[in-house]
């Protein structure tokens, strides 16, 4: 059954701002945590940890672009933390982390979601 065109608009915005508020709620708790904790001293990372923050550089990068270019908002954020993901495997040999790390992916996909039901076919 095809979407009315109200119903299809209210879907849009409903998408594209979930995955503005999860992105904000993400770059706030970063700041906190940069403000409360301070910057690390990379010069005593190992290489593994380097990776690992870049990674993460790139996926905040992604939740910032985001907002205006959707999919490559989507892909740094996605790509960034299968990277993320894989690097911290090779280090620790284990993946557990928080659970706050789920709201990346969720915010690239949602992002992602949005540009493939607003491209012009």
């Amino acid at each position: 059954m095809p979407l009315s065109f109200f119903t299809k608009i209210s879907l849009l915005y409903l998408v594209r701002s979930i995955a503005r508020m999860v992105s904000f709620v993400l770059l706030i708790l970063i700041v906190m945590l940069i403000v409360g904790a301070g910057l690390p001293d990379v010069r005593a990372f190992s290489r593994g940890e380097i990776v690992s923050s870049l990674m993460l550089v790139v996926m905040i990068s992604g939740l910032i672009i985001g907002w205006w270019r959707e999919l490559a908002g989507a892909i740094l954020i996605l790509g960034g933390f299968s990277a993320f993901m894989a690097s911290e495997y090779s280090v620790s040999g284990d993946v557990g982390m928080s659970r706050i790390f789920m709201l990346f992916p969720l915010s690239g996909a949602l992002f992602l979601v949005y540009w493939l039901l607003t491209r012009k076919r």
